[in-house]
């Protein structure tokens, strides 16, 4: 069982959440059951699997979550994607937001290498 309070790739998905939390705040109220509501849940997914798939205790179950996580990175990346073209968003901020989700998926991908067996 990996301490996921340990792992920098969990760090980096709260910060991902906060961002994204911060971020969905100036999106329009029309857009609050929305892109916000969803934008909010593939965030939160990313750290919570990264979470469960630790506390698995099995390396290959943690594998398979951490999978989970970076799908739901490439999810958000989309609806950040998405919300920018359409103006929704301060395209600055969403470059921000995409440009920490590469960076976190190559952390979740990296991670999984690590752990998987050859």
């Amino acid at each position: 069982m990996h301490d996921y309070r340990q792992l920098r790739v969990y760090d980096m998905a709260i910060e991902v959440a906060s961002e994204t939390y911060r971020l969905t705040e100036t999106l329009p109220r029309s857009e609050r059951y929305g892109l916000v509501q969803q934008m909010n849940r593939a965030s939160v997914s990313i750290a919570s699997n990264i979470a469960e798939g630790a506390g698995r205790g099995d390396n290959r179950d943690f594998a398979r979550f951490l999978r989970i996580a970076r799908g739901s990175a490439c999810e958000l990346e989309a609806q950040t994607t998405m919300a920018a073209r359409l103006g929704l968003v301060d395209g600055e901020s969403a470059r921000v937001l995409r440009e920490h989700l590469e960076r976190l998926k190559a952390s979740i991908t990296n991670l999984e290498k690590t752990i998987s067996p050859p």
